[in-house]
C-alpha cells in the first residue's frame, strides 16, 4: 500500500522533503490554513495533497513531520498533539525543527505523558531537489522504526540514539559552525567597511586566506535573503550553549546581527548593510 506522510509546513525545506517523498511513491498531505501564498504555491508545485483539517490529515497519515521556523515548533506540537490522541494515537510526531535540546525535550515530554510516539529529528543539508538529495535526517527517540522506513522512500534517515534531544544537539552543533561562521564573516566585512579598510582586508584575505575568501563570497550572498529565518535558530543555539560562558552570548549576538541584516534587506539594495556586503562581494570577484 502507498505510504502517506503528513508535513507542516511548506517552506523551502518542507516542500523539498515533500517533493522527494512524492517522487519515491509516497503520498504527502498537509493543511494550509493560515499559510502564505508562497507556501501554497510550493505545496502545489511539489504535488502535495491539501486536506481541510488537522483531523482529516492525521486520520490518513502514518507519520507527521513538523518542519517550521524554530519559534513555531511548540505551538504546532500543542495544536497537533490532541488531534493525534483523539484521532490516531499510533501516528509518530517527528519534530524536524532547528531547536535546542531543552526545547525539544519539553515538547517530547507532553507526548510521552500521553503515551504518544515522538521522534526528535535534526535536518542537516539543503532542501532536497527533484531527483537528488544530500539532506540527512538524524533521529533520536524511543522508537525510530517507522521514521527509518523512509530510507526506502528517498530520504537519508540515520538513527542517533534513544533519547529525544540528541538529534537536536547534533543539529545545533553543526548549525553553530556553518551559520555561526557566516555571522562572524558578515561582522568582519561590515566592520572593515565601517572603518574604510575593505580593500586592504580583501587583499590580505586573497594573500593569506584564499580558501576562506572563496567560501565567504560563495555563502554570504545566499545568506542575505535567508537571514530572517536564521534569527530563531541562533537564539536556540544560544539556549543550547547556556552553560558555556561566553558562547551563549555570542550566538545571541548572531541572532541580533541576522535580524539587522534581514531588516536592511527588507528595505532593499540601497540599505547600508546590504550595500556594504554587495560591494565587498563585487570587489572580491573583480580581483579574483
Amino acid at each position: 500500500m502507498k505510504k502517506t506522510i503528513a508535513i507542516v509546513g511548506m517552506g523551502e525545506m518542507g516542500a523539498g522533503v515533500a517533493g522527494r517523498l512524492i517522487e519515491n511513491g509516497v503520498e504527502v498531505i498537509t493543511v494550509l490554513g493560515g499559510r502564505s501564498a508562497a507556501s501554497v504555491e510550493r505545496a502545489q508545485r511539489a504535488g502535495v495533497r491539501v486536506v481541510a483539517s488537522d483531523a482529516e490529515m492525521i486520520a490518513q497519515a502514518e507519520a507527521f513531520l513538523s518542519i517550521l521556523p524554530p519559534a513555531q515548533a511548540g505551538a504546532l506540537a500543542d495544536r497537533i498533539r490532541p488531534v493525534i490522541q483523539a484521532t490516531k494515537p499510533t501516528v509518530a510526531y517527528v519534530d524536524c525543527n532547528a531547536v535546542a535540546p531543552e526545547t525539544v525535550k519539553a515538547i517530547a515530554a507532553k507526548f510521552s505523558a500521553l503515551g504518544l510516539p515522538f521522534v526528535d529529528a535534526g535536518i542537516i543539508g539543503p532542501p532536497p531537489k527533484p531527483g537528488t538529495s544530500v539532506t540527512r535526517f538524524y533521529a533520536s527517540g524511543a522508537d525510530l522504526s517507522g521514521f527509518l522506513e523512509l530510507n526506502s522512500c528517498g530520504l537519508d534517515v540515520r538513527a542517533l540514539g534513544s533519547v529525544p534531544g540528541e538529534a537536536s544537539a547534533l543539529k545545533m552543533s553543526y548549525a553553530g559552525i556553518t551559520k555561526g561562521f557566516q555571522a562572524l564573516a558578515t561582522s568582519m566585512v561590515l566592520g572593515a567597511n565601517e572603518h574604510h579598510v575593505t580593500e586592504a582586508f580583501l587583499n590580505e584575505l586573497r594573500n593569506s586566506q584564499p580558501v576562506l575568501l572563496k567560501w565567504i563570497v560563495s555563502e554570504l550572498p545566499r545568506m542575505i535573503p535567508k537571514a530572517h529565518r536564521w534569527v530563531g535558530e541562533m537564539n536556540e543555539i544560544s539556549l543550547f550553549l547556556n552553560s558555556e560562558q561566553g558562547s551563549s552570548e555570542m550566538f545571541a549576538g548572531a541572532a541580533k546581527l541576522y535580524d539587522a541584516v534581514a531588516a536592511d534587506n527588507a528595505v532593499g539594495s540601497d540599505s547600508e548593510k546590504i550595500q556594504a556586503l554587495s560591494q565587498f562581494f563585487a570587489r572580491a570577484k573583480d580581483g579574483a
